[in-house]
């Protein structure tokens, strides 16, 4: 088995880790919460920064008559080497940048549910999970929990809910307390049924702990229960 570093993120964001060493931070990653969110953000501009390679910012080479081939090519490895360190920092701060510039759109603009390295994805991966399938409406619930200091990190993955819907999630504690988690629009097409596959992903939070929940419920605006979720 490799070293696996956290700061290998980056590297795995973009594609640069190959067989085992990937392999090994895939395994990293599922018990690494903090690398796991690192990851949903860098994947999000994984593709753009691909696209620029190091060799590109290199200088023209140095007049050959000045200096012979091999101090040439000795300064040329110099600063590649000390151009791609740059370029690697670079792109992990544009990959930053646009994780926060994804987290605050997901709360202005609701859920992404084409992300397949969203937080919900993420949290889906690290965070205590509970499911469940209801045999009435066919609608199948995963949520992803993370306690914090404000409450309880809630992510939601699901399946077999076909449109067109007003939606919410409801977070219920021991005491029977309830609050909103997300609210989300169905189309006509759905979510994780045939000929639309791809499940709704989304994130949101409630104030109720998470040793206080009880459990969840997927409902329509109108009062219909299509899941239920114990914790």
């Amino acid at each position: 088995m490799t070293e696996v570093r956290h700061e290998d993120v980056a590297a795995y964001a973009l594609g640069l880790l190959r067989g085992e060493e990937k392999a090994d931070f895939e395994r990293h990653l599922r018990g690494c919460p903090s690398c796991a969110e690192e990851a949903g953000a860098f994947a999000a501009m994984g593709e753009l920064i691909k696209t620029v390679h190091p060799d590109d910012l290199l200088p023209s080479p140095p007049d050959p008559e000045v200096e012979s081939l091999l101090v040439r090519r000795a300064a040329t490895e110099r600063r590649r080497r000390g151009l791609y360190r740059t370029f690697m920092s670079a792109a992990a701060c544009v990959l930053v940048a646009a994780g926060v510039f994804l987290a605050v759109s997901s709360v202005t603009s609701g859920p992404n549910p084409d992300s397949i390295h969203s937080p919900a994805r993420a949290l889906l991966m690290t965070g205590h999970t509970y499911s469940a399938t209801d045999k009435g409406t066919g609608v199948s619930a995963l949520v992803g929990l993370e306690d914090k200091g404000w409450g309880t990190h809630v992510a939601l993955e699901l399946k077999g809910v076909k449109g067109p819907l007003q939606c919410r999630l409801m977070a219920v504690g021991n005491d029977g307390r309830s609050e909103v988690v997300a609210s989300w629009g169905v189309p006509d097409k759905g979510y994780g049924v045939p000929g639309a596959p791809d499940p709704l992903l989304l994130h949101g939070g409630t104030s109720l702990p998470e040793s206080e929940l009880n459990h969840f419920t997927v409902e329509t605006f109108d009062g219909r229960t299509l899941a239920t979720i114990q914790v």
